[in-house]
């Protein structure tokens, strides 16, 4: 790969914009999934030429695909994020998109996890070839309460986005519900809990709120440990952790 390289998710395909370390000239490549709405493609910083890119094809669904040299040739996943088949007389849940796509800590070779609509959280330990539910999120008892319902959700479905890896421990993961708010968990996803307190929004101006907020983008610093940026409706948060472990 070159020194950079853009990944563009668009309604009409994937395009990746390649330049120099200097960014004086472009090339474009793409696009690819033609014609396909693409909702998110991550280049894998742990070895430079692994894709995935989120996928909902016309005739295929939502899925993933997958390329192993830098996006010359692609190939979908065997097992694309979806929810267990409803027993008799449940009703059941199907991804209408996969959102959000992010690679697993360094340490971590393989594993990738996905965030859906509606929110659901899946992991990956192959690289994306196959995917399970982390059922520690997705069957939480408190799920439905913190997604709420359609009319709830923005126009295109409520989303789980902003999937971040703490880079100092790979068990501790956050997460971003639109609607729902933010959500942490310690334990790889076995356990969560919500992060919103002190965290007003226009439609839900209570401060010690548990959730329902609609962040729109969550970091963690990379390198400053357990400071964490969330945007939303009101503004910009910041958050610093006590230095507890």
């Amino acid at each position: 790969m070159p020194r950079l390289a853009v990944l563009v998710g668009t309604r009409k395909g994937l395009f990746v914009l390649k330049a120099g370390r200097d960014r004086r000239s472009w090339s474009m490549e793409g696009p690819h999934f033609l014609g396909q709405v693409v909702n998110h493609a991550v280049l894998d910083p742990r070895d430079g030429r692994t894709m995935l890119a989120a996928v909902r094809a016309g005739h295929l669904g939502p899925t993933v695909f997958r390329s192993i040299d830098a996006g010359k040739t692609w190939k979908e996943a065997k097992a694309p994020p979806a929810f267990p088949k409803a027993r008799p007389g449940e009703t059941g849940e199907s991804v209408s998109h996969v959102f959000w796509l992010a690679p697993g800590h360094a340490d971590e070779p393989g594993r990738w996890y996905a965030g859906t609509s509606p929110q659901a959280l899946f992991v990956s330990e192959d690289g994306g070839v196959t995917w399970r539910g982390v059922q520690g999120f997705n069957a939480h008892p408190d799920r439905r309460k913190w997604i709420g319902g359609p009319q709830d959700a923005p126009p295109d479905g409520g989303t789980l986005h902003s999937i971040n890896v703490d880079p100092f421990d790979s068990a501790h993961l956050y997460i971003g519900l639109s609607g729902g708010g933010v959500f942490e968990s310690r334990d790889s996803g076995a356990t969560w809990t919500p992060l919103n307190r002190g965290c007003a929004a226009d439609f839900l101006p209570d401060p010690a709120a548990e959730f329902g907020h609609d962040p729109h983008c969550l970091r963690v610093h990379p390198t400053a440990r357990d400071v964490v940026y969330q945007q939303n409706h009101c503004g910009i948060y910041r958050l610093q952790r006590a230095q507890d472990r």
